[in-house]
């Protein structure tokens, strides 16, 4: 018994080793685990923090979406940062709204570039609305993860649009 036992441990360690249980093809195919996604998105965001404070910060799944007030007040500028992190979904759109007759803008996430993270200027002022509409699922798990924050950051440190919710030329 302690043979077929050893046996079968060893057939199961070399079915790993080799790749055999994959079809031949001697790779095993990425898993994407929510988890394991959230890690990559949270460290990407952490990369880009840069000279910025963080004043917001949260995670979610694409099943649920996305719909949070984001508190601008104050005289310096501010930046929202957010990666997604999808094995099914290659983008999603995000809509940032703001009171005072500003209107909506709608930007594209990318989910499927690990490392990826979009980045959206504005200046202080009244509260926004950041919205991506919840991804209907079936019963498996969350196929998609996303991690934002919200930053205040120098006025001499903003790169690129400095406004993108008046929008900007080039």
């Amino acid at each position: 018994m302690r043979i077929r036992h050893s046996f079968l441990l060893v057939l199961a360690a070399a079915t790993l080793v080799t790749g055999c249980g994959s079809g031949g093809r001697g790779a095993t195919p990425r898993m994407w685990e929510p988890d394991d996604a959230l890690q990559r998105a949270d460290k990407a965001l952490g990369e880009a923090v840069g000279d910025g404070r963080v004043t917001m910060r949260g995670t979610g799944f694409l099943a649920t979406g996305l719909d949070k007030t984001l508190e601008a007040a104050g005289e310096v500028p501010y930046r929202f940062d957010i990666a997604c992190d999808s094995e099914e979904s290659p983008r999603v759109r995000l809509v940032l709204s703001r009171g005072g007759g500003s209107g909506d803008r709608s930007f594209d996430v990318s989910c499927g570039t690990v490392g990826e993270v979009t980045r959206l200027n504005f200046p202080a002022g009244t509260a926004l609305t950041a919205h991506i509409e919840p991804t209907p699922q079936d019963d498996s798990p969350p196929a998609g993860v996303l991690s934002w924050q919200l930053l205040t950051v120098d006025p001499q440190g903003v790169e690129g649009c400095a406004d993108v919710l008046s929008g900007c030329s080039g």
